[in-house]
């Protein structure tokens, strides 16, 4: 695509922001970016939801809904998205038996 050529560059289409907003928001990441836009901007999210919350299960939660929404349902995301869920259970249950074991040694 020579200079020029995107429609995000020009005033004149918009890129069809009013009859799908989403994909002409993340054209020019995905110009940038390529096949890794999605991952990069829910990776973020999930950064910082967790930064704010430090809660597995909330992460958890909106990573599957991020995923299942954005994707379109695609039974690959979904199952990444609920191995996800089940390692942070594992290591919420893990965080719990430690945190009871040294609350009554």
């Amino acid at each position: 695509m020579a200079f020029g050529d995107a429609c995000f560059e020009t005033f004149e289409t918009m890129c069809g922001v009013f009859e799908n907003p989403f994909s002409a928001v993340m054209m020019p990441f995905q110009n940038v970016l390529g096949d890794l836009t999605l991952v990069i901007v829910w990776g973020a999210i999930l950064g910082i939801l967790w930064l704010k919350t430090e809660n597995l299960a909330l992460c958890s939660i909106v990573g599957i809904l991020i995923s299942s929404t954005v994707t379109g349902l695609y039974e690959p995301a979904q199952g990444i998205g609920l191995l996800l869920v089940g390692v942070s259970v594992g290591i919420l249950v893990f965080q719990l038996i430690r945190h009871k074991v040294q609350t009554f040694a």
